[in-house]
């Protein structure tokens, strides 16, 4: 998965949390610093949004990132996580100290749970380190069954 992708994004959610709080795709646009024709093409389902820009329209709505996406809790990833703190990879990797590569791997579940790295990763993702512990493994867990069947 890209580092800039945003899993489960609903661009029809988007649509009704803008059209609930009675904005047209103009003012939300405006708003958020993007162009009407971006949050057009999210709307419809043509693009999706980068975790920093969803967030940037997540505020302006007053909701969260997570009330555009389709995703329940026992299927996060470490990426989802990342997205619905709003993030993208290399701000992580600066506040984690390591580099993007590090991360990346961390990501795609090619990295080992580390109990100081978690600690890190779930004050900022500002989640509970249980569930950063759950998320890690289920990250691990996708990646090796992905190998098994190879």
């Amino acid at each position: 998965m890209s580092r800039s992708t945003v899993r489960g994004f609903s661009g029809a959610r988007l649509r009704r949390l803008r059209e609930a709080r009675g904005l047209t795709g103009d003012d939300l646009a405006d708003a958020a610093g993007i162009s009407e024709a971006t949050l057009r093409s999210w709307e419809i389902g043509r693009a999706t949004p980068t975790p920093a820009l969803l967030g940037a329209v997540a505020k302006k709505l007053r909701v969260t990132i997570g009330d555009m996406l389709v995703l329940r809790s026992d299927e996060l990833t470490l990426p989802d996580l990342r997205t619905l703190a709003g993030l993208n990879q290399a701000d992580v990797a600066e506040k984690l100290g390591v580099g993007t590569t590090t991360l990346t791997r961390m990501e795609k579940g090619r990295r080992d749970y580390d109990p100081d790295v978690a600690r890190e990763l779930a004050r900022i993702y500002k989640v509970k380190a249980g569930e950063l512990r759950a998320v890690w493994d289920r990250t691990r867990k996708i990646r090796l069954d992905m190998l098994d069947k190879i």
